[in-house]
């Protein structure tokens, strides 16, 4: 007959098991006792079951508890490794496809660098003929220029050598040779020879008449080679352009005292406010600009004044 252990109420065969298999609750019987069990025991031995079987029944709902933990941690564990696994098939995947995009453009990147390859060829070697072909002409181009610059030298040497006359018959080759060779101050002094015979004066000065009635062709020819030989530093052109920037106006009018040494300040005809000679002029390419021609007429430029205003208003006349 199967009896039950009184604490966890496991079934268990008496006189077989001393100890129960479930909460270990010992199940000897108890030892027989002349007269019976005083009932103080019995009592004692209740409580004391009671507290056992309370105790084993706080532990197994415990056990409970910490099972249905573990079945929930189980089953988180289980999904996370689902996730994991799902995680390490798309790592798989996608290093499959990594590899398989690299080994494209590895291929893509040997093809496109052997088409560069190619056409890097190709382009040199066009450019090399091309540079051929460029020396070729290079060398035909000098060729030419040395000739056109041959032809031109003659041309120039002969041009040079003609005469430069006026319809008026005045010879300006001297002025012309003189100015070429940077003979400034020779040049000067021809300038006022010439312009005082084409005005048929044998004196020193030019009258506001003789300034006036000035054939414009001769005064031309003058004031072209000045400026031509300057390199458009010098000539009547130039001085009149300056004293028309310092206020002096092209019509030839005289606005006052002031305009007048403005002009000579910025020519170099009055330094530190006052007149320079002629002799004291600066007879060189590097002279202030319209510093010549100032054609040797008269020692101090203030007395200059008069004719000088006359010369702009006949060079404007002139279309100078």
């Amino acid at each position: 007959m199967m009896a039950k252990c009184p604490v966890c109420e496991t079934e268990y065969t008496p006189n077989e098991v001393e100890t129960c298999s479930v909460c270990g609750y010992d199940l000897t019987p108890y030892p027989p006792v002349i007269g019976g069990i005083p009932s103080g025991f019995l009592e004692k031995e209740k409580k004391r079951i009671a507290a056992a079987k309370r105790v084993w029944q706080l532990s197994q709902s415990q056990v409970e508890s910490a099972q249905l933990m573990v079945s929930h941690l189980q089953s988180q564990l289980d999904e996370t490794t689902r996730k994991i696994d799902g995680f390490t098939t798309t790592q798989s995947r996608l290093e499959s496809q990594i590899e398989a995009i690299a080994s494209q453009l590895e291929s893509q990147r040997k093809a496109i660098a052997s088409q560069l390859e190619s056409q890097r060829k190709a382009i040199a070697s066009q450019l090399q003929s091309q540079s051929s072909q460029i020396e070729a002409i290079a060398s035909q181009l000098q060729s030419q220029n040395e000739a056109i610059a041959s032809q031109l030298e003659s041309i120039t040497e002969a041009v040079a050598d003609t005469p430069i006359v006026s319809y008026s018959g005045f010879d300006y080759s001297q002025l012309n040779r003189l100015l070429k060779s940077g003979q400034w101050k020779a040049a000067d002094e021809e300038t006022a020879k010439m312009m005082l015979a084409v005005a048929g004066q044998t004196g020193r000065y030019l009258d506001d008449d003789d300034i006036k009635n000035f054939p414009c062709e001769d005064l031309r020819i003058i004031d072209g080679l000045w400026v031509k030989h300057s390199n458009g530093r010098f000539g009547f052109s130039v001085q009149k352009q300056i004293y028309i920037n310092c206020g002096g106006l092209p019509d030839g009018s005289y606005p006052g005292d002031t305009i007048w040494e403005r002009y000579c300040g910025e020519v170099g005809w009055r330094v530190n406010g006052s007149y320079i000679s002629w002799s004291d002029c600066t007879f060189s390419a590097a002279a202030p600009l319209g510093h010549l021609p100032g054609m040797a007429m008269d020692e101090y430029w203030g007395v200059f004044l008069e004719s000088g205003v006359a010369l702009f208003c006949r060079a404007q006349t002139c279309k100078l």
